[in-house]
């Protein structure tokens, strides 16, 4: 890029937005500006941040002439959302958004909504023919015998509006789940649980076509079962990728987008278990592997080639298993090369003060 290109982040508050605004400081070429509507937040202290403005929000109105002054005044090139609810609010209102900035590539409302939401996400699968697990719904009206008989044991009970494995409960026996049924009052969306591994997919799309990919799989258990991974192995897989080249072109999908998938050891394939239409908490990973998701869909927005590469084969671990591994074993702060290579050690040393305040605001919370 010949001059810098000047990038709004309008939801600086979101659980991923340190993490984009990081990987679009390797990229070089970007002032970043946030909004927040959080006063103090960890991108308010990163090096990465050109300018931290926090606004109460209040209305979509007003919020839209928020981000149409900022634009404005600060000749902002691109709009670029992060998390869900934020992509969503532009998908909504990108035609009263201020045409002195583009907006960074998105889906349309409906196969958005598609996407994010379990129940929604299960029938389509089931129309296109893409593999997934076999889903109920349970509500107040339902033949609950009836849906009963047709599940095979354990299942994921697994809460509709929650994400990263929160809430998730696994169920091994139909009687244990009768007396779960008789005591909740909440709709239940319902999985049959997978003998074998997850696998994750994240992809940059137009119009239904995948531009990049990585694919990644766990090797180091966060606080749960079904928490977000620690440790990565970053590798190629067709298998897997055609089964996101389906459901991303079923979709027609426009940006980034993180899949969930699973590998069912009893039927030998990949099924997709959700969507997570927005950035992801192991983007670092996929730079670290080739590819600079936060770069990419700014070039994309800005109608510039993005070429197609495959992803190296590396070895990924977030701090968090940094800090998991040294507890477990002291004498891995030793693997410098590796420490500085393959973590995000190399991050910390070069923009430290977000990682602090969060640790401080972790303090306060436990104490």
């Amino acid at each position: 890029m010949s001059a810098n290109q000047n990038i709004l982040i309008p939801d600086g508050d979101s659980t991923w937005a340190l993490s984009v605004m990081q990987c679009l400081s390797q990229a070089e070429g970007y002032n970043i500006f946030v909004l927040s509507s959080t006063k103090r937040t960890a991108t308010k202290f990163s090096s990465c941040t050109s300018y931290y403005k926090f606004y109460e929000r209040t209305s979509d109105i007003e919020w839209i002439d928020i981000i149409n002054s900022e634009i404005e005044k600060h000749a902002i090139t691109v709009v670029l959302p992060i998390a869900e609810q934020e992509i969503l609010f532009f998908i909504k209102n990108k035609e009263q958004i201020s045409s002195l900035a583009l907006i960074s590539p998105l889906p349309n409302l409906k196969d958005f909504e598609t996407a994010v939401d379990k129940r929604k996400l299960s029938d389509f699968a089931k129309i296109h023919n893409i593999p997934h697990p076999n889903s109920f719904y349970f509500t107040s009206g339902t033949d609950t015998q009836g849906i009963l008989s047709q599940i095979k044991f354990p299942i994921l009970i697994k809460p509709l509006h929650l994400k990263g494995g929160d809430g998730i409960q696994k169920i091994n026996a139909r009687d244990t789940f009768q007396k779960y049924l008789e005591k909740s009052n909440d709709n239940l969306f319902v999985q049959e649980y997978i003998e074998g591994y997850d696998i994750d997919c994240s992809v940059l799309c137009l119009n239904g076509k995948i531009l990049s990919h990585t694919i990644q799989k766990g090797n180091l258990k966060g606080d749960n079962d079904f928490a977000p991974q620690l440790a990565f192995d970053f590798f190629q897989n067709e298998e897997v990728l055609e089964v996101a080249k389906l459901t991303m072109s079923k979709l027609n999908w426009s940006g980034i987008a993180h899949l969930d998938m699973r590998y069912d050891t009893r039927a030998n394939n990949f099924k997709l278990i959700e969507i997570n239409a927005r950035f992801w908490g192991s983007i670092e990973g996929s730079m670290f592997a080739g590819i600079n998701f936060a770069d990419y869909v700014i070039r994309l927005a800005l109608n510039q080639e993005v070429s197609y590469k495959d992803a190296e084969v590396i070895h990924y671990m977030r701090l968090k298993g940094v800090v998991k591994s040294i507890k477990n074993n002291p004498l891995f702060i030793l693997k410098r090369q590796y420490l500085l290579n393959n973590t995000q050690t190399k991050t910390f040393l070069k923009d430290p003060l977000p990682t602090l305040y969060k640790f401080r605001e972790w303090l306060g919370r436990r104490f």
